[in-house]
């Protein structure tokens, strides 16, 4: 949000009322991405956009409300889930996505009730999953060796009655014709976190997760508080989130153990504390599977389009002269990449933590997320992207906002300290020897410098070993 205040001042011309556009709350992501010095709490926040997703596809949240709700995570990156939780229940942003604000009690006279659409994606998306799980996220099966579901419908009724009655954090509560009378345009409004009215609360028992029932007659808060803790405490939770996590930061397939004993850190970090991010985060990525010390088959996964393109303009030093970036869409698979943050699809995110793309993936039972994005069309266009970017030596538009790739240096370099420098940069120092030798030949073919450079750049950025992390 300051980035998205200091944008605003900067653009307003005199007299004229100040703006706020979506642009500038996908240029805020890619500040921090390209300048920031907490690129681990970026990558994680990153991450848990993918998990507690809202998007702007529609497009039709504000950017207020994008930007409050990204720095929202950013806080929350090492700090606790079951605050984390809380926080995206009450963020306007994620109230308005998956409608949970101004849902309001039954009535049956209407033949309404409280939306179920937050209700459900909480429980199937963002913490237990559908079935239940054992500790090591593998599914918990009957003795008919079938799933177990973890929730039904009545379920679902359950909590989008424990979540009604919430709107705008900005209002005053004690009129109850602001619950929906109200200006939806006050940027303030998007924000602060939610708060209840009481007289649009369903007022009757809940059902819950595994027979808990909320009593009649509880507040507004007592109700949203007892069922953010029946979420937070159900045994689902640790295996479902920290194998996610794991997915997003190390490897698409950990193993059971791995999922096990990341698990076992959010249900105590080792003080008592269940939820803790910090310990989960340190456990994910200190553990042996993640290092190279065990002998898991398949430590891999393909970097996120969004991700290599932000490791290759930090890598080569991308700066404009006005400071600004105006990276903004993304999400074409034609000429771009395929995805974009604060765009995803739908709820789902860019790509299931399930698929499974057919052929050798699919036959060693194993999943590869990001292949969801990656057909035919996205490869080439993530060909012609990357081309056009290194060819050109600089990204956007116009020429004060284009980001200018610093080339110079590497063309200094001889043709072997140059593959080692990009073997350092794009590589995490694990280029193949295959693709050391393609390098060498091919920057021995060409005698500009700076061609050489922006030919060996294409080759890295489409190197299997530069788009699959080990």
């Amino acid at each position: 949000m300051d980035y998205l205040n200091s944008q605003r001042g900067r653009d307003q011309k005199a007299g004229e009322m100040p703006q706020l556009s979506e642009e500038m709350s996908y240029e805020a992501v890619w500040q921090q991405w390209l300048t920031g010095e907490d690129q681990l709490r970026a990558r994680v926040s990153w991450a848990l956009l993918q998990i507690f997703v809202i998007s702007n596809i529609a497009p039709d949240i504000r950017p207020a409300a994008m930007s409050s709700y990204v720095d929202m995570l950013n806080r929350n990156a090492f700090g606790n889930w079951r605050t984390l939780l809380q926080d995206v229940a009450l963020h306007p942003a994620m109230g308005y996505y998956l409608n949970m604000l101004g849902s309001e009690k039954e009535d049956p006279a209407q033949g309404t009730h409280p939306n179920e659409n937050f209700a459900r994606e909480v429980l199937q998306l963002f913490s237990i999953g559908l079935v239940q799980l054992n500790a090591d996220g593998t599914a918990r099966l009957d003795a008919a060796g079938k799933t177990q579901p973890t929730y039904d419908q009545a379920v679902v009724k359950g909590f989008a009655k424990a979540f009604s009655g919430w709107s705008f954090g900005g209002l005053d509560n004690n009129n109850p014709a602001q619950f929906h009378d109200h200006d939806d345009n006050i940027e303030s409004l998007w924000t602060v976190p939610m708060k209840a009215w009481a007289g649009y609360h369903s007022p009757g028992e809940k059902t819950l997760l595994d027979g808990k029932t909320l009593p009649a007659g509880q507040t507004p808060e007592q109700d949203m508080k007892d069922a953010l803790d029946t979420i937070f405490q159900h045994p689902n939770v640790p295996p479902f989130f920290a194998k996610q996590l794991i997915q997003r930061l190390v490897t698409s397939n950990p193993s059971p153990a791995y999922v096990g004993r990341v698990a076992a850190v959010f249900v105590n970090d080792g003080s008592g504390e269940r939820g803790s991010l910090k310990a989960i985060v340190r456990a994910i990525l200190l553990d042996a599977e993640a290092r190279g010390g065990s002998p898991a088959a398949n430590v891999a996964k393909q970097r996120e389009p969004v991700i290599r393109f932000a490791n290759m303009l930090r890598g080569l030093g991308a700066k404009s002269a006005s400071g600004q970036n105006r990276i903004q869409y993304l999400d074409s698979s034609d000429d771009a990449l395929g995805q974009s943050p604060l765009l995803a699809p739908s709820v789902f995110n860019f790509y299931s933590p399930g698929y499974r793309p057919a052929g050798p993936i699919a036959a060693q039972g194993w999943v590869a997320p990001e292949f969801q994005i990656s057909g035919e069309t996205a490869v080439a266009g993530s060909l012609n992207f990357f081309a056009d970017l290194f060819n050109s030596a600089g990204y956007g538009w116009p020429e004060e906002h284009r980001l200018k790739l610093d080339l110079a240096s590497l063309a200094a370099l001889d043709a072997a300290a140059l593959i080692d420098r990009l073997d350092l940069l794009f590589f995490n120092l694990g280029m193949s020897d295959t693709t050391r030798q393609r390098l060498a030949t091919l920057v021995g073919a060409i005698d500009s410098k700076t061609d050489s450079v922006k030919a060996a750049l294409i080759v890295t950025a489409l190197s299997p070993d530069h788009v699959i992390q080990r």
